[in-house]
């Protein structure tokens, strides 16, 4: 069972805003709403709280309370004032009760706020997705691949930080990077950038075989241009005006072409091993590609040995991945579930799925004996501790 971080709202504690509410016979109902609807201020944000519940009494009769107004639309005085305006000061007596501020989005929400004050709820079956036995046995073996390559980088002189990017469609690995800041000096160089940069490498590089493959095979003349659409404007004078006309753009000339500027990418700068584009042989092959999508990881999956940090949460937003899976949590600077929760942030236009401690059973061993093994080394500035990175406070 893999244990999926969930957003701040489906994990928040019952948080209750305070109503007015009366106790009436359910004879009076229909003069109370009419009252309700037409003399008091409507209840703001509280949708989905139901206006009458019922209840029963010590010898059995049957009560409704009904919601009256919110206590901040309305002083206690005001409230009694409209009542007896009204005539019904003599059946309806107001007092102040608390309801549910937001509403459930579990069905555990549900059954423990309920007894605050009845709410709507239907359950959203996509906010914790099923991932069955065959996918969850391919997720595991991802996991143990990234731990795998994090003995290399940890080999090296690196910290051990490995992050791998694959499609989910094809279980085919599009790129696998480790942490690079050791060796290179350069505090950018995390995991999931550098990974996140091989992607956009091995992109772009198959996009340019693609290019060059089409040219070589339409048939044009010497010095046209196959993709350039045809003209039939003239440079000279436009007709009835006497003014010069240039070409345009559209009708053939070229637009400059701006310059690439490689040292605010994310590519590794000098390129580093650590991108290690495994199973690459197909880059440029239009057979097993997809429809190319709007962002650069749409819907990928991402394989991580640690926690993320905010940089890199962010940076896979920005990819627009679909799902995230790490193994061991960094309290002090994680974002994706321990400081923050970068994938579920209501102020973002992205989200995507979250599993934390993803075989950290299986690899709670070999974590601990190079824990206890390992200790900084101070020449490089780097612990090959693989828990002691939590304990150093390290970016991931």
């Amino acid at each position: 069972m893999l244990d999926q971080v969930l957003p701040e709202a489906e994990v928040r504690p019952l948080e209750t805003v305070n109503v007015y509410i009366a106790t009436i016979e359910p004879k009076q109902t229909n003069q109370v709403i009419k009252f309700v609807r037409g003399k008091l201020p409507a209840t703001q944000g509280l949708d989905h709280i139901k206006q009458i519940r019922k209840t029963t009494t010590d010898d059995g009769a049957v009560k409704l309370d009904i919601v009256l107004c919110q206590e901040l639309a309305l002083s206690a005085q005001v409230l009694d004032q409209l009542l007896e305006e009204a005539g019904l000061n003599s059946i309806v007596t107001p007092r102040i009760h608390g309801v549910p501020k937001y509403p459930p989005l579990t069905r555990d929400q549900f059954e423990l706020w309920k007894a605050a004050w009845p709410t709507t709820f239907r359950e959203d079956t996509n906010r914790h997705p099923k991932i069955s036995d065959e996918d969850e046995a391919a997720i595991m073996g991802h996991i143990q691949s990234v731990w795998g390559h994090a003995a290399e980088a940890t080999s090296k002189g690196e910290l051990p930080i490995v992050a791998m990017i694959v499609d989910p469609l094809t279980q085919k690995v599009m790129a696998t990077s480790y942490d690079t800041r050791t060796s290179t000096g350069y505090i950018l160089q995390h995991a999931v950038m550098n990974c996140v940069a091989a992607v956009a490498k091995r992109e772009r590089e198959g996009s340019q075989n693609q290019r060059a493959e089409y040219h070589h095979q339409q048939p044009h003349s010497f010095g046209s241009d196959p993709v350039a659409p045809v003209c039939t404007a003239k440079q000279g004078a436009e007709p009835g005006t006497g003014r010069e006309t240039t070409p345009s753009p559209v009708c053939g000339e070229k637009r400059k072409k701006h310059p690439v500027n490689e040292t605010n990418s994310f590519t590794p700068s000098p390129e580093s091993s650590a991108s290690l584009l495994l199973r690459d042989e197909g880059v440029g092959n239009t057979e097993d590609r997809h429809v190319k999508k709007a962002y650069l990881c749409t819907g990928y999956d991402v394989f991580l040995t640690h926690e993320p940090c905010v940089m890199c949460s962010m940076a896979l937003v920005h990819s627009r991945v679909g799902r995230v899976f790490y193994t061991v949590p960094m309290a002090a600077s994680g974002g994706l579930g321990s400081q923050h929760k970068i994938h579920s942030h209501p102020n973002l236009n992205h989200h995507f799925f979250v599993y934390r401690q993803v075989g950290y059973q299986a690899q709670q061993d070999k974590v601990k004996e190079q824990c206890d093994a390992d200790t900084v080394n101070e020449s490089k500035g780097a612990s090959k501790g693989l828990l002691a990175l939590e304990d150093q406070k390290i970016d991931c």
